[in-house]
């Protein structure tokens, strides 16, 4: 029997450059594909190969007529919403008479929230001098992200987990993108009186963000000796993770896939995301459209720097994917975030001139009472800010002017003019004074957050102003 009688499953994670995290991720497809009886074929969104175009070109030179795409993630946010989707209607029209059913995420279900506990219980049960349940706290750590649909679903799988356990109560929170972020998560549930918290990350797979978590957790641990935090397992491997994936891909095989779009802020008028009701559905070449001709019009194609031009191909991870490299002090190389695959080409990664902005909305300035009301905080900010946009440029910076700004000193008002124009295209808030620009600075702004968009857009901008402009 050829496979054209058969399913292949289009498993679509999201990514790492983390080789453990891929491993995982790979093992996991192994497991499905074996539950199922049926060819799992791996691909990923970004930083990790074969993007889903080339994923699908597999399939059909393999000789299948149909296929289940299963995004491989816990929400719906972006990437199931936009990406993915744009992806998946490109191949549609690349393969007219293939069969392409799109799955749902795994979201909120019964088998989810069976290994969410199991992990819970198991770091419960994991130290011999046991603390009563009533004086235990729950701290849930999502991914975090810009739609509130999917942080929703954080918010409701803490509140199930919590139901019936007899925990003390419960506390969720996110890795970055929104708030509550790890340390206040933490410090919510120590200021409420637990003896004991369990934090537990809301992840799939392993990989850098849950080692940024991890770090986070030791660092709590120091800040509160009294208390024991325990850190429980991610979900991994979990059973109850593979039988969930198994119900999405029969869901979807049988028509049956659905995605409740009554909160989703692009069908709905969403406070505070007023400007992305109605947007339509769009991806770029970082994720969605990863593995397909970009078709750059030639006007378009001149902004490229010279030796980007019908080079080797730049790396599909895009500047805000970024990982955070640290030096040995455990301070940010910013200077070594990007291009490990080439020192040669150590910006690489920005030579994509014309995409989308790599923050989703505008970096706008902070009222100067909240810089007042946390002078330590904003210090700090500053202080990062400062080394990192030297690191990257440079060039002088000021630090010392109003409040809510750090400024950079450029070499004259033209390259000023340029390089604020150019920032503004990538949505942070900028204002110039004579050569000096100056750019948003305030005191809650986060390592992987703010700080880091605005050391990368800096990035980018200067480096095209160097090697570009200046030849």
């Amino acid at each position: 029997m050829s496979n054209s009688d058969h399913t292949a499953l289009l498993l679509i994670g999201h990514g790492t450059d983390d080789p453990d995290g891929l491993a995982e991720y790979r093992q996991m497809a192994t497991l499905v594909g074996e539950r199922l009886n049926t060819v799992v074929q791996p691909c990923f969104l970004e930083l990790a190969d074969p993007p889903i175009a080339h994923a699908i070109d597999d399939c059909v030179r393999a000789g299948f007529r149909r296929i289940v795409a299963l995004p491989l993630l816990l929400g719906a946010a972006g990437h199931q919403k936009n990406d993915i989707p744009v992806a998946l209607n490109q191949a549609r029209a690349r393969y007219p008479d293939l069969d392409i059913r799109y799955g749902a995420p795994l979201g909120v279900q019964y088998t989810m929230l069976q290994a969410v506990a199991d992990r819970t219980e198991a770091a419960y049960a994991s130290v011999a001098a046991t603390i009563p349940r009533e004086k235990t706290a729950l701290a849930l750590i999502g991914r975090g992200s810009s739609d509130p649909d999917s942080n929703s679903d954080v918010a409701r799988m803490a509140r199930l987990l919590w139901e019936g356990r007899g925990f003390g109560w419960v506390e969720y929170g996110f890795y970055s993108v929104t708030r509550p972020d790890v340390a206040t998560t933490i410090r919510h549930c120590v200021a409420l009186g637990a003896d004991q918290i369990i934090v537990i990350p809301y992840l799939l797979f392993t990989g850098r963000i849950h080692q940024r978590i991890t770090q986070q957790v030791d660092m709590a641990r120091q800040q509160y000796p009294a208390i024991r935090i325990l850190l429980a397992h991610h979900l991994g491997l979990h059973d109850g993770v593979v039988r969930a994936i198994v119900q999405r891909y029969e869901e979807a095989l049988d028509g049956r896939a659905t995605v409740n779009c009554d909160l989703c802020k692009y069908r709905r008028l969403m406070q505070g995301f007023e400007d992305e009701y109605g947007q339509p559905q769009t991806s770029d070449h970082h994720h969605g459209l990863r593995g397909t001709a970009s078709n750059l019009p030639p006007g378009l194609a001149a902004i490229l720097p010279p030796r980007y031009r019908n080079g080797a191909p730049v790396s599909a991870a895009p500047m805000g994917a970024a990982p955070l490299i640290y030096n040995d002090d455990g301070r940010v190389a910013w200077d070594r975030v990007w291009g490990r695959d080439d020192p040669n080409s150590p910006f690489c990664e920005l030579a994509l001139a014309g995409g989308p902005p790599h923050r989703g909305t505008l970096l706008e300035p902070v009222h100067p009472e909240s810089v007042t009301a946390n002078p330590e905080q904003y210090r700090d900010v500053v202080a990062e800010l400062a080394r990192g946009l030297r690191m990257v440029t440079g060039l002088p910076v000021v630090t010392d002017g109003a409040p809510g700004w750090i400024g950079i000193v450029c070499d004259s008002e033209e390259m000023a003019i340029w390089l604020l124009r150019a920032i503004v295209v990538e949505n942070v808030s900028v204002r110039r004074e004579g050569t000096t620009l100056y750019l948003p600075a305030g005191p809650d702004f986060r390592l992987d957050g703010e700080i880091k968009n605005i050391i990368t857009a800096i990035a980018k901008t200067y480096h095209y102003w160097k090697e570009h402009v200046l030849g």
